[in-house]
C-alpha cells in the first residue's frame, strides 16, 4: 500500500510541475508584451496550509492529510520588479532556467514512478512462477 501512496503523491507533484510549465511558458510567450507581469507557483504557502490542518488517524499507516496538493496551488503574479523600460518584468534567460529546473523535477518524479511500477511488475511476475 505504501507504494501506491507514494505514486499518488508523486502524481500530484507531476500535476504541479505540469501547471508550472504552462505558467513559465506563458511568461516566455509574453516576454515582449508591454506591462506584462510574470507569474509562478507559490509552493511554500501550499505546504504551510497542508501542515496547519490537524488530521486524526486510527492507524499509523493512514495518510496524514486528505488534501490534494495539486488542487490548492496558488498562482502568484510578480508585481515587485520591472526588468525593462516597457514595464515587463520577464527575464527570458531566468525563465529558461526555471523551465529547465522544472523539467528536471518532472523527470526525477517520472523516474521514481517508473521504478516503483517496475518493482511491482517484478513482484507480480515472480508470483506466477
Amino acid at each position: 500500500m505504501a507504494m501506491f501512496k507514494l505514486v499518488d503523491i508523486i502524481t500530484q507533484g507531476l500535476d504541479a510541475t505540469s501547471l508550472r510549465h504552462k505558467i513559465l511558458s506563458n511568461n516566455l510567450a509574453n516576454a515582449n508584451t508591454p506591462q506584462f507581469r510574470r507569474s509562478d507557483i507559490d509552493f511554500s504557502s501550499v505546504y504551510a496550509e497542508v501542515n496547519q490542518i490537524p488530521m486524526k488517524s486510527t492507524h499509523e499507516s493512514h495518510i496524514t492529510t486528505g488534501i490534494r496538493i495539486s488542487d490548492n496551488i496558488p498562482i502568484v503574479q510578480d508585481n515587485s520588479t520591472s526588468m525593462r523600460n516597457d514595464g515587463s518584468n520577464v527575464d527570458v534567460e531566468r525563465e529558461m532556467i526555471f523551465l529547465l529546473e522544472n523539467q528536471l523535477h518532472y523527470q526525477a518524479m517520472t523516474e521514481v514512478i517508473s521504478r516503483n511500477l517496475s518493482l511491482l511488475r517484478s513482484v507480480i511476475g515472480e508470483g506466477r512462477r
